[in-house]
């Protein structure tokens, strides 16, 4: 029953975030697996950067991609885990972004099947997950409790707080909802 609340408190935010950006982007280069926009919003331009993955990130996510298993994620750091979730975001990759949520009993708020029905443009643009994420990859991991911790970063408007855990093998990934 919670879960279809969520579900639809979820479904609705996200039609209203989608709602409230009166922005225009335009896709400028890709450089070295990083992209960069042009975010028009009330005529003014402003540039938006996505953060580049390290070697050892990329090679992590490339292999991480083919068959979804955490031990390839068992060397990062929850910055790093962080980051490709939000690469995963953007490249639409959304079974990737799933795999990296936690799966620590009492922590899953809704299941894989679950997530394969929200549709895409409930998600997210790119420019609204790099906006939310802007400057994650410089933020300070702040470890709460044995396996429990959130990253601190600033926006450029005040900080955020980005919520991780740590899955019985010790392995951190992404807390559902990990923006509160």
């Amino acid at each position: 029953m919670i879960n279809k609340y969520f579900y639809i408190v979820l479904v609705l935010g996200t039609i209203l975030l989608s709602a409230c950006s009166a922005e225009k982007t335009e896709q400028k280069v890709i450089v070295d697996k990083t992209v960069e926009d042009i975010v028009i919003a009330d005529g003014s331009s402003t540039e938006l950067n996505q953060f580049e993955l390290s070697a050892k990130e990329e090679e992590v996510y490339r292999n991480f991609q083919k068959d979804l298993d955490l031990k390839h994620l068992s060397e990062l750091e929850p910055i790093s885990i962080a980051k490709l979730y939000v690469k995963a975001g953007i490249d639409k990759k959304y079974d990737v972004e799933y795999a990296l949520y936690t799966d620590r009993e009492g922590y899953i708020q809704w299941s894989k099947e679950e997530d394969e029905k929200i549709p895409v443009s409930h998600r997210g643009s790119d420019e609204q997950i790099i906006k939310q994420f802007k400057n994650i990859d410089k933020g300070t991991f702040v470890q709460t409790s044995d396996y429990e911790g959130y990253i601190e970063y600033d926006l450029g408007e005040g900080t955020n707080g980005f919520q991780m855990i740590k899955n019985v093998d010790g392995v951190w990934q992404v807390s559902f909802m990990p923006i509160q």
